[in-house]
């Protein structure tokens, strides 16, 4: 048989505040910063880029660009897309 618990407001709000401060301790030791990864799809990656799916093709095929393929949808990460962009950056003040 299931047993019912009677709790104040007060106390709930004690428990979530213990729960909560014990995730952040928890986090913070092992380093996480409990970041949710973004994920582009195909159409997403092309106008972030200002390129053709033919061009986002052939640089995956090439390796250029990281991707992850799940059936026949293809995602990339938004922090590998920002290395990406990262690294191929030309200084036009040069």
């Amino acid at each position: 048989m299931d047993k019912i618990y009677l709790i104040t407001e007060e106390r709930l709000k004690g428990i979530m505040m213990e729960a909560i401060d014990e995730y952040r301790k928890c986090t913070a030791e092992s380093g996480s910063t409990a970041r949710v990864e973004e994920y582009l799809d195909t159409k997403q990656v092309c106008t972030v880029l200002g390129i053709s799916t033919r061009t986002f093709q052939r640089w995956r095929d090439e390796n250029r660009i990281p991707f992850i393929q799940r059936g026949r949808k293809i995602y990339v990460k938004r922090s590998d897309l920002d290395a990406f962009q990262d690294a191929n950056l030309i200084d036009a003040r040069q």
